[in-house]
């Protein structure tokens, strides 16, 4: 027995028992990635349930057959896909990210760590899953606590006390503000954290500021504010329909970093930041 909440498309989505309730309609109409990735030429509480069953039948997530090891790379630029090929060369050693059913996690493994991150979205709580915790800690994954604390700063304070120095660690951006503490405390511990804000949409100008200041890298997601502080800001841009922009030198080394083990062809150019071409954004941009 179990109950989770999160975001999808910005919909808000309850998971109890396994069972789907989509509680309110999508804010985002169109999202070129998820058309992509699953076919949604237009979002609505429908387009929002088949993904999620997807994910479900696929990859057992909300339920104790999660799939907890993948070697895919479903996302050209996501996170999870930047920090598996930091992991590989070295550049990260442990990643502080949230999995359904265990809360705020602190993973090593490249293939452990896109298997929870791949198709993760918008995680806002989350009851504990035995088989997953379990499953998690076998593959060498610390658990924040037992009741799924969903707490990236207390996850980073942890993997530093675990000994790790490279840590990433991923934020929502509707809590810019732990941006700035994670960048505090990475002055106090001597192991800046590497933060990565994903979950964009919707965000104000505040908190894009925040974000861009404090960052190393942040998806644009459909989020207009962004698209705006991204320019003079920004120091390399990947994607143009969902932008991922680097605000540091070692965000934009990550970035590289996941260009030189993309499969696919890629143009690297000079050019004024955001690049945005039209009709390949996000609908609306929020």
């Amino acid at each position: 027995m179990s109950e989770h909440m999160l975001e999808m498309a910005k919909a808000l989505v309850l998971v109890k028992d396994g069972e789907i309730t989509v509680l309110s309609d999508p804010k985002i109409k169109r999202c070129p990635l998820r058309s992509q990735l699953y076919g949604c030429d237009e979002e609505s509480r429908d387009t929002v349930r088949r993904v999620l069953e997807r994910h479900m039948a696929e990859y057992g997530m909300y339920g104790p057959n999660r799939v907890l090891e993948s070697d895919e790379k479903p996302v050209s630029f996501g996170a999870s896909e930047i920090i598996m090929d930091g992991m590989t060369e070295g550049l990260i050693d442990a990643a502080v990210v949230v999995c359904e059913g265990a809360g705020t996690t602190i993973v090593t493994r490249p293939e452990v760590l896109q298997a929870t991150g791949a198709h993760m979205t918008g995680l806002i709580r989350t009851d504990p899953i035995p088989e997953i915790q379990e499953g998690l800690r076998q593959r060498g994954c610390t658990l924040l606590d037992d009741v799924c604390t969903i707490d990236p700063v207390k996850g980073y304070l942890k993997a530093v006390r675990g000994g790790f120095k490279n840590i990433a660690v991923t934020i929502t951006g509707l809590r810019s503000f732990e941006a700035r503490t994670l960048r505090e405390m990475g002055h106090v511990s001597g192991h800046p954290p590497i933060v990565f804000a994903v979950h964009n949409s919707g965000v104000s100008k505040e908190d894009a500021l925040t974000l861009a200041k404090y960052c190393d890298i942040v998806w644009a997601c459909a989020s207009k504010e962004i698209r705006l502080v991204a320019e003079g800001r920004a120091k390399i841009q990947i994607g143009i329909s969902i932008p991922v922009f680097a605000f540091s030198d070692v965000g934009k080394r990550l970035v590289l970093n996941r260009a030189y083990h993309f499969d696919e062809g890629l143009i690297i150019h000079r050019a004024s930041l955001p690049l945005m071409p039209s009709g390949k954004q996000p609908e609306p941009l929020i």
